[in-house]
């Protein structure tokens, strides 16, 4: 009873400072649908296929999404805890590191969850798209995607130590991999050496692959590819995480 209410309450005040956060508020709700508008108005020629490319383009920006609690939220949030010595005062108290980390997670989680029901509805009432494959198939792969994601970028917390530090190397990792990876420019649109020999060494690449798959109705027997990549980058972030993570 005592850990479910720290873990309420660390949720809760997580929850708070992400609202008074404006920087994080405009990459988890407002960038992505203005880039999507971007995209469609601007960027595809008007002579595209525009019920195909909407169905490539959100799933796609729904990684974005991932992404962003991925590399800024969670990693931030535990070096600025840390920076404070709240970190230590909770372990102190009696929570436990699984609570402290727990609540950081599910709190971005939720706040990712509504990035992504909000880009999902502007999507679908204004470009109709349209949900290919299984609901149920598409939800576990976006829970999975953003575990793997979460898991991989924990190294930030565990190489800085402080939360400037930390927001300096969030974005030198978050516009070179989005980039890259396919997720703000498709992989057959960029230099084939940068395609061939970086991209798929980025983790995204291959969560938003898995997410396009899954949101277009493709067969997971032609997914499993995607789904060994972040399942082993899921391990070794975790391993990485608890060999080099550090409370103080």
């Amino acid at each position: 009873m005592i850990v479910l209410r720290q873990f309420r309450k660390l949720i809760s005040m997580e929850v708070r400072v992400f609202r008074r956060e404006p920087i994080g508020v405009f990459f988890a709700f407002i960038f992505p649908v203005f880039f999507l508008f971007l995209t469609m108005e601007v960027f595809i020629p008007a002579e595209a296929p525009r019920e195909i490319v909407i169905n490539y383009v959100t799933p796609s920006l729904m990684v974005l999404i991932i992404a962003t609690g991925a590399i800024f939220g969670v990693p931030l949030s535990i070096v600025t805890y840390r920076q404070i010595k709240f970190l230590k005062r909770l372990t102190a108290s009696g929570a436990r590191s699984l609570t402290i980390l727990g609540s950081i997670a599910l709190a971005n989680f939720m706040i990712t969850v509504l990035g992504i029901a909000l880009l999902a509805v502007a999507a679908m009432l204004v470009y109709d798209a349209t949900l290919g494959g299984s609901l149920i198939s598409f939800l576990a792969g976006f829970v999975f995607t953003f575990l793997s994601l979460g898991a991989i970028f924990l190294f930030i917390p565990a190489v800085v130590r402080s939360a400037r530090a930390a927001n300096a190397l969030s974005q030198i990792i978050f516009f070179p991999v989005m980039f890259f990876s396919g997720v703000f420019i498709p992989l057959d649109m960029l230099p084939d050496w940068i395609a061939r020999y970086i991209s798929p060494f980025i983790p995204i690449t291959h969560a938003a692959e898995l997410m396009q798959g899954l949101w277009l109705g493709t067969p997971l027997v032609d997914l499993i590819w995607q789904v060994l990549i972040l399942l082993g980058i899921l391990c070794l972030g975790l391993v990485i995480a608890v060999r080099a993570f550090r409370w103080e």
